[in-house]
């Protein structure tokens, strides 16, 4: 009986020493799940390795125990909580039940975040804690994600069954410790508590980077705590990005902001005006009136495509053949780049020509100044009228409220096309939105601004009807090639139908994605994960046969780049190039970001910094891919994409909170 193994130790002492291994045991468990679901990224690491993870792991899942356990401990040494009083013995089964059971809820789900977003549980996790309903939906149709409710469920009641044996077993008097025994007891046990939430004896508490100590990513994710990521990045946010151990400054403060603001302008190729505001970055366009009207535009943003999954970027899948073709008559950026990993991300990026910054998205933030001019603002003084399409709710992720702020008129959504047409929970299916635009397009005044953001291409990945069961489910990811397949068909019906309208041929089309499909890795920010395709179409107003451009760019680069071909004179606030008017001979950039994981693609040269944690540089072409870090080797190279890297993050973010505003009029 652990009582009396233990006599030496005051029963209060032994209680709180007994749920302190429960956790650590229960924690380490949760490690183990997580590294035996993910072992294909091990990768050949030593097993020494994989055993100072758990080490290190166990200094962070002790942090957080000793942060639950130290108030709880000190609360029953009041004089009057006795354990052998059965209701204060079912208040402290309760509350340790509820809490490491909220506990166990996200290291379960955790196991899930990892595969979707390859970092353990960060602020994401609670962005969308407002739609309940939806956050359920997805997460329970998800693949496996049954197998991590009974988990789930069978943790949290082994635990409490557990806890409640702990504590009946001292339901009586036995405790014949001295007040000095005790007092000594309970003062040492706190203060080895208070250490072990420091987690370290140096002058600064337990920090994540500890964890980064292999090449691997995987492995130093591994070490990770994820109720401790969860509750860090949660700080961080509300502290403006502050971070909570460490300097109290910006995390994405690097340079002087004018030395930062001069690179960004040198990036975007904007003259330095003395006499300009600070950081100005408006660029003037001033293209020829080619066409002697106004040519519709058509953005379409479809959900998750990635280059992996394109046929027309080098994919053997078969999946996308009606995109393919539209390839063939039109321009094609093979080296093409989403800024983020999210649609909050993607659209401010397309629509906005602003980057993705770690945090909440600027569509969410309220008080958030918007250092952009977006598409629907260019266009509004030429007489376009603005409307975005979604098949899903458009009040998901602020989508309505941000872009009637930035200028769009008009909003379609799953009420608009039939609410009994949706299929499942994230509303109506492509076809259904793609033929209900048909009408609207042929009855609408010109000219127009129609953006559309597909949505069948997202999980739980269904597909109207088995027509488009190309891929049978023995196929390990069938449910997200048929879906794609499905959306691809969706998207060639679209266009085949418009091909017939008088409409067709007066009309700019842009077709690119959001992101690409999330991918486990072993590294810490993948380019291919980023990698997606960008297409400009219009036969009648383009040329007929097909332009393959290689140069590096971003979805930031799609507004400048499309104010170049309608040939209008505006200025425009933008933090990308046009791309049509660069030389031949120009690699082009692409910052792509995860959070605090940045990268700067530069042609072949791929630069990554992990914000306070590490710092590389690769050559894209290297085999095996993202294997040699050359950032010793050529550390002038390494220290200037630093600074461009740096520098673009910290304006972007700087003047998103309180920077200022700029806008577009057109030049008389």
């Amino acid at each position: 009986m652990l009582r009396n193994k233990l006599s030496f130790l005051p029963d209060k002492a032994v209680v709180w020493l007994a749920v302190y291994l429960m956790g650590v045991i229960y924690f380490a468990l949760f490690r183990l799940l997580f590294l035996l679901t993910h072992l294909p990224l091990v990768d050949n690491t030593p097993l020494a390795l994989l055993l100072h993870s758990f080490w290190v792991g166990f200094r962070f899942d002790s942090s957080i125990l000793c942060i639950i356990i130290l108030p709880l401990f000190l609360i029953s040494l009041l004089p009057f909580v006795k354990f052998a009083q059965r209701r204060t013995r079912t208040i402290f089964v309760t509350g340790l039940s509820i809490i490491f059971g909220i506990i166990f809820f996200a290291s379960s789900a955790d196991i899930r975040f990892y595969d979707t977003f390859n970092s353990r549980l960060n602020y994401w996790a609670v962005e969308y804690i407002e739609y309940p309903g939806l956050m359920w939906y997805a997460a329970s149709t998800a693949e496996g994600a049954w197998y991590l409710i009974l988990l789930w469920f069978a943790a949290t009641v082994s635990f409490m069954l557990l806890t409640k044996k702990l504590f009946k077993s001292f339901s009586w008097p036995g405790d014949y410790h001295g007040w000095k025994s005790k007092t000594v007891s309970y003062v040492l046990l706190a203060v080895i508590m208070t250490f072990g939430i420091r987690g370290r004896l140096g002058m600064t508490g337990l920090d994540w980077g500890l964890a980064f100590f292999s090449e691997n990513e995987f492995v130093s994710q591994l070490s990770l705590n994820s109720v401790f990521t969860l509750t860090r990045s949660i700080y961080e946010e509300l502290k403006d990005g502050k971070p909570l151990f460490g300097k109290e400054e910006n995390r994405l403060s690097f340079y002087d902001n004018d030395v930062a603001c001069m690179t960004v302008r040198e990036m975007l190729d904007i003259k330095t005006d003395s006499a300009a505001a600070f950081c100005d970055l408006k660029q003037t366009i001033d293209s020829n009136d080619k066409y002697g009207f106004h040519p519709n535009v058509v953005i379409v943003i479809m959900e998750s495509w990635g280059a992996d999954k394109t046929g027309a970027l080098g994919s053997t899948l078969g999946i996308t053949p009606e995109f393919d073709k539209l390839c063939t008559h039109g321009i094609l950026f093979t080296d093409f780049y989403a800024n983020g990993v999210r649609t909050n991300r993607g659209i401010t990026a397309i629509l906005c020509s602003f980057p993705s910054l770690p945090g909440r998205s600027i569509m969410q933030r309220y008080a958030a100044d918007n250092p952009f001019t977006s598409i629907a603002q260019i266009l509004a003084p030429f007489g376009y009228e603005s409307v975005f399409a979604y098949g899903g709710d458009i009040e998901f992720d602020n989508m309505r409220g941000f872009l009637k702020e930035v200028g769009y008129d008009k909003f379609f959504s799953e009420s608009d096309f039939g609410s009994k047409n949706a299929l499942g929970k994230w509303g109506v299916p492509d076809h259904v939105v793609f033929d209900s635009l048909i009408n609207w397009i042929d009855s609408t005044k010109r000219p127009f601004n129609l953006t559309v953001m597909t949505l069948s291409n997202h999980e739980p990945y269904l597909i109207p009807d088995d027509r488009f069961m190309k891929y049978g489910e023995e196929h390990e990811n069938s449910r997200m090639l048929n879906a794609c397949y499905y959306s691809d068909w969706a998207l060639g019906e679209f266009m085949n139908k418009l091909r017939q309208k008088p409409v067709f041929d007066s009309t700019i089309f842009i077709f690119t994605a959001d992101h690409s499909q999330h991918h486990r890795t072993i590294h810490p920010l993948v380019p291919e994960r980023f990698h997606i395709p960008l297409l400009f179409y219009a036969p009648a107003l383009l040329g007929d046969s097909q332009t393959v451009i290689r140069r590096t760019a971003s979805q930031v680069d799609i507004i400048p780049s499309l104010a170049g071909l309608l040939g209008i004179k505006t200025e425009i606030y933008s933090w990308g190039r046009d791309q049509f008017a660069l030389n031949r001979n120009e690699p082009g950039f692409a910052v792509i970001s995860d959070e605090e994981k940045t990268g700067l693609i530069e042609g072949s040269l791929y630069y990554l910094n992990w914000i306070n944690r590490v710092k590389r540089l690769y050559y894209l072409t290297d085999e095996p891919y993202l294997r040699h870090n050359i950032r010793d080797s050529f550390p002038n190279i390494a220290g200037y994409m630093d600074l461009q890297l740096n520098s673009y993050m910290q304006m972007a973010n700087l003047l998103s909170r309180g920077g200022g505003k700029q806008g577009a009029a057109p030049i008389k």
